[in-house]
């Protein structure tokens, strides 16, 4: 989805019991800018999910959780210069 958006994109083996490098090497070793973790209900996936957010939130790197906020991010990342303004809440509000 990244790379098709036209951003570089290199993937890691997810699962950290499948050898190195794996996903926390690359986030350990901060050649990553952004996480994408989506959840899953197996017992293993879930354990390694968490030291997989963990690492990237002490490395202080973005992580994402759901394929939609990454989504947004990117796009708000392609997005010219001065095509958007950012308001407070309060604007918003008073505005409709």
């Amino acid at each position: 989805m990244i790379s098709a958006m036209g951003l570089p994109v290199t993937m890691a083996t997810k699962r950290l019991d499948e050898g190195h490098p794996n996903v926390l090497d690359v986030i350990n070793d901060d050649s990553v800018g952004a996480v994408i973790n989506t959840l899953s209900g197996e017992a293993s996936v879930l354990r390694d999910g968490f030291y997989i957010r963990r690492a990237a939130v002490e490395r202080q790197i973005p992580c994402f959780t759901a394929l939609d906020t990454a989504r947004a991010a990117v796009g708000s990342l392609l997005m010219e210069k001065d095509t958007y303004s950012v308001r407070s809440t309060r604007e918003y509000l008073n505005a409709s």
